[in-house]
């Protein structure tokens, strides 16, 4: 017979440790969140945190890989075989909707970079989802001479938006730049 129950250190539990972290590291930070306002919140033990993470900054990097994954499943699904204009519309489109919630703070990646500047791990965690966004924009645009040019305007576009809408939440840095990377497609 199967226990349904999850055992302490199941893969399980801690899967829901970092589902329960996401909101709260998103929207106070990573570095001001300490591991007593971490166990609280999700309502585990410290022994429970400390059995599936062996510190915090293990915890943040669970929960940019969590957070890579997400965003790179989003992404992908955006991906068909559709042209590059009408993809990166599709993306441009996401971010406007992403950008115009109440709750976006900005890229979760930079924050936490930011913010854990002598993490080795978090640094590594956020430089690998820049650069799949920019192996995507890569894959997106047809092979030619402006090739390299339009993967990095892109990418800017994309990180710009990222940025500006931290301070401006109206969505029209994504409209924008919906705008901008069309006239650079056609």
């Amino acid at each position: 017979m199967h226990n349904a129950t999850p055992i302490p250190g199941s893969p399980r539990t801690r899967d829901r440790i970092i589902a329960s972290v996401s909101d709260l590291f998103y929207r106070n930070g990573t570095y001001l969140v300490g591991v007593d306002a971490i166990v609280t919140h999700v309502k585990i033990t410290r022994a429970t945190f400390y059995r599936h993470f062996p510190g915090k900054e293990a915890l943040v990097v669970a929960y940019l890989q969590h957070r890579d994954t997400a965003v790179r499943d989003e992404l992908e699904a955006l991906c068909d075989e559709a042209s590059c204009r009408a993809v990166v519309a599709r993306i441009f489109a996401l971010l406007k909707v992403k950008t115009a919630s109440d709750a976006f703070r900005g890229c979760a990646f930079l924050i936490a970079a930011t913010e854990n500047p002598g993490s080795v791990e978090i640094q590594r965690v956020a430089r690998e989802h820049k650069l799949f966004l920019r192996d995507l924009f890569d894959r997106l645009v047809p092979p030619g001479p402006a090739h390299d040019n339009l993967v990095e305007q892109l990418l800017v576009l994309y990180e710009g938006v990222l940025a500006a809408a931290v301070l401006r939440p109206d969505a029209l840095a994504a409209a924008a730049a919906a705008r901008t990377a069309d006239l650079l497609l056609t």
